[in-house]
């Protein structure tokens, strides 16, 4: 049962390994080409494993930045993650050791909880397929990061292959998966229409550190609203 478990943990899995691979891909390559060195790189994704977080730091040490920053913008782009948290907390509490649900969390990204979600509506979260979803994803991540790197030195414009989209392309994949109600497609245009008012309102040098969690909160709340009538 167990050994079920996590195969089909593995097997949900693969969309999104599908989908890192042109985004880790692309993060190896630009790592390279800010100064970082392979081993650097590829431990950033072990170590990281927040694709938005980790293209921010590449961007602010391209920029000559400071870690601080970089610190700073990591954790309050990444808040987003409190929410994710949250919300898995009523299927794990009761089937999963919070000692070993701590653990597997870290590979809990926007994918990987989509994905998460969508599968505990109908089946009770373990073990097992926590740690096939997550260890999975991430080390597709990372094998891919890898990739990129070691092929840095002979790539030297991403926009030119279509790589800046992969990561847009895979967010729309994984919303069209998980909205199946009229609801579902409400609320997650009134986010979006939200988000991009909130970005033309806000300052852009605060853009990332504020539009998208207030659209988010917003977004939450009018689902709750749709799903309590």
């Amino acid at each position: 049962m167990k050994n079920k478990q996590l195969l089909e943990g593995m097997k949900d899995s693969i969309p999104i390994v599908l989908g890192y691979l042109p985004l880790g891909f692309a993060f190896g390559v630009l790592a390279t080409q800010v100064g970082m060195t392979l081993t650097q790189s590829t431990m950033m994704s072990v170590l990281c494993f927040t694709g938005a977080g980790q293209y921010i730091a590449i961007g602010i040490l391209q920029a000559g930045g400071a870690v601080l920053t970089i610190i700073i913008a990591n954790i309050l782009v990444n808040l987003r993650y409190l929410l994710f948290s949250t919300s898995l907390v009523p299927h794990l509490k009761n089937n999963i050791p919070t000692g070993i649900a701590t653990l597997l969390s870290y590979g809990v990204t926007d994918e990987t909880y989509a994905v998460a979600i969508n599968h505990y509506q109908n089946h009770d979260a373990t073990t097992s397929y926590m740690a096939g979803l997550n260890l999975t994803s991430h080390l597709g991540w990372i094998l891919s990061t890898l990739l990129g790197a070691i092929c840095g030195t002979l790539i030297t414009d991403t926009d030119r292959i279509g790589l800046n989209f992969a990561l847009p392309a895979m967010y729309t994949c994984l919303l069209v998966l998980v909205s199946t109600r009229r609801s579902d497609i409400l609320v997650a245009a009134f986010t979006a229409v939200a988000c991009l008012v909130i970005g033309y309102l806000i300052p852009a040098s605060m853009l990332n550190l504020s539009n998208i969690i207030i659209a988010t909160l917003l977004g939450a709340t009018v689902g709750v609203i749709f799903n309590g009538k």
